[in-house]
């Protein structure tokens, strides 16, 4: 029997909810085709889910908060351990901190490495201390990237590391710390919109034939905002929205971030609920754009938080429920022919962002860009795409570390992935 079997694909994140939400059809990829899977991540509510397709090992790594240099170092302990043990085929790690440590364990070992940036998060905008050790730890990712321990210790090893980047600013912000040769490098845009969201049966009336007085007042339009509830992903600026139009509901969809000092807390929830009414907060539900019942939904993203790029706004397009968001929300991907983009992060640039969707409805604009939209969804977004772009840099790491891992990546069940 090929020994392919034998030697484990590792994914690696800061959460199990991360792999199982944005990685599911990869996972389920890789098992449907008798893989052998590894998944290391803390554990959460989606442990449970994340171990029936995967051997789940539990990593103290979180996303935030967690300053701790003794656990730090245990973590990499553990990671280094596992590695030994398991002599993985690849080794595909998510988010910055857990890059690190993966940068460092597949260095020691000489695996073949993905190195995934889901976004740089709040570190893009920071300065002083913050900024400069985090471009040690960009520089420290780069160095032992294209190394290995061999018998002159430090022996080159520039194809045994591939990067995968969510947008286009992050692929330029971190090639102009380290260099990054262009074969190494694959831009693959999100983690993409479950097909089932494509046959979803319309569930708004924007695209409908208007029925209503031209009178904007008469449109119940129902403000959405969707994401984990940090100020740097503009949920105050949300609630400074939603304040505007007490006579209309707003939905908040995200949990609270217990790592982080940036999200909001249970006795400041309890406190925007008491002052506005109107803003309902449903926690952590799945799909929520998906079953939203609201006749004239719109999606507001007013996030500064430097994000990958927000499956949100994919799945608001797939569903034909506009979109506004702020620029960096957009990650200069979504143009404005397919969301409505904030001029600044003031709260008028967002209410002239509603006054624009309405006045396009009114004049039957709306339906074409709602249209636009969706075509681009299905044409770049879909999961199944990603998931295919995804096992291209599976195979293109794997097809040049050849004579290094001593595997033949290209297999009767990896042919598979591509023509299924």
């Amino acid at each position: 029997m090929n020994n392919i079997n034998y030697r484990p694909i590792i994914l690696i994140a800061n959460s199990s909810w991360y792999l199982f939400h944005y990685r599911n059809l990869l996972l389920r990829k890789f098992k449907d085709e008798k893989n052998y899977l590894v998944t290391l991540s803390p554990i959460d509510k989606n442990t449970l889910e994340l171990s029936k397709i995967s051997l789940h090992i539990p990593l103290r790594v979180f996303r935030s908060g967690n300053k701790n240099l003794i656990m730090f170092f245990l973590s990499l302990l553990r990671i280094i351990l596992i590695f030994r043990i398991f002599k993985p085929r690849i080794v595909h790690s998510h988010t910055l901190k857990t890059n690190f440590l993966t940068t460092i364990a597949s260095f020691i070992f000489g695996i073949p490495c993905i190195i995934s940036f889901a976004g740089l998060g709040q570190i893009s905008r920071t300065k002083g201390l913050k900024k400069t050790i985090f471009i040690f730890i960009i520089k420290i990712i780069g160095f032992l990237s294209y190394r290995k321990i061999g018998r002159n210790f430090l022996e080159k090893s520039s194809k045994r590391t591939s990067f995968i980047f969510q947008n286009k600013n992050d692929m330029k912000f971190i090639e102009n710390i380290i260099k990054i040769s262009s074969n190494k490098n694959f831009l693959i845009n999100g983690s993409g919109v479950p097909d089932y969201y494509f046959v979803k049966s319309k569930n708004n009336r924007w695209e409908k034939s208007i029925k209503l007085s031209k009178n904007k007042l008469a449109i119940n339009f129902h403000l959405i905002y969707l994401g984990r509830l940090l100020k740097s992903k503009g949920i105050l600026r949300f609630i400074e929205i939603s304040k505007n139009f007490k006579n209309l509901k707003s939905s908040v969809y995200g949990g609270i971030d217990k790592s982080s000092r940036d999200s909001l807390n249970k006795d400041e929830i309890i406190q925007i609920k008491k002052n506005n009414e109107n803003i309902k907060f449903h926690g952590v539900k799945e799909n929520p754009l998906l079953i939203q019942k609201n006749n004239f939904p719109i999606l507001v993203l007013p996030s500064v938080y430097g994000e990958g790029l927000p499956r949100g706004i994919a799945e608001a397009l797939t569903l034909g429920i506009p979109v506004i968001c702020s620029k960096e929300a957009s990650c200069d991907y979504f143009d404005e022919s397919l969301v409505y983009i904030a001029k600044d992060n003031f709260l008028n640039s967002y209410i002239n962002c509603i006054d624009q969707i309405i006045d396009d409805y009114l004049k039957d604009n709306l339906k074409q860009k709602i249209k636009k939209g969706r075509l681009f969804a299905k044409q770049n977004l879909s999961e199944h795409q990603i998931v295919m772009k995804t096992l291209m840099a599976y195979e293109h790491i794997e097809k040049v570390n050849r004579n290094l891992t001593n595997t033949n990546f290209k297999n009767k069940n990896s042919n598979n992935w591509i023509t299924n």
